[in-house]
């Protein structure tokens, strides 16, 4: 009784696939409606949804005005990833300028950074991110990290730490 029915339904079906694929051959138009929307969807949604930020924006406030803080804004200028809008004398002058949207992310180096990594200590820059798109704050804040992580490498410890704070805008 059961092969009988899954016979049945299978003879049914070839028969509705076959009546139309029939249909799509009468009438050329269908074609269109059918592959033309999924292609579009592609491409939009490909656009939009592309992971791969580049040209961030960057401001930083060093307080450190040392070789090894130069070193890490040339680390961070030369990723690819951001590029560097400006230097601010304050973290506040920075901060409003996130939230305008003249620049997508900020970096605070310390001023007791260099005399940190000369003892041998750990410490921390912070990393401002507008968060007016939270997609390219998460995608920086990663990129940021992986930055530091590189400087890390070349001191030969993890002796900087970034910690992020998104910013309203």
């Amino acid at each position: 009784m059961g092969s009988l029915l899954a016979g049945l339904m299978s003879h049914r079906l070839r028969a509705l696939v076959q009546k139309e694929l029939n249909q799509i051959k009468r009438d050329r138009r269908i074609i269109m409606s059918l592959v033309l929307p999924p292609i579009l969807q592609l491409l939009l949604f490909g656009s939009v949804m592309n992971p791969a930020v580049a040209n961030v924006r960057l401001g930083v406030v060093d307080d450190s005005q040392s070789p090894e803080s130069r070193d890490l804004v040339a680390a961070l200028s030369q990723s690819g990833s951001f590029k560097l809008s400006a230097m601010y004398l304050s973290s506040a002058v920075l901060t409003d300028d996130l939230r305008e949207g003249t620049i997508d992310a900020g970096v605070v180096i310390p001023q007791d950074f260099s005399r940190d990594l000369a003892r041998g200590r750990s410490t921390t820059v912070q990393v401002l991110l507008n968060a007016m798109n939270a997609n390219t704050a998460a995608i920086s804040q990663g990129y940021v990290q992986g930055v530091v992580g590189g400087f890390n490498q070349t001191l030969g410890r993890a002796a900087v730490l970034a910690s992020s704070r998104q910013v309203p805008g």
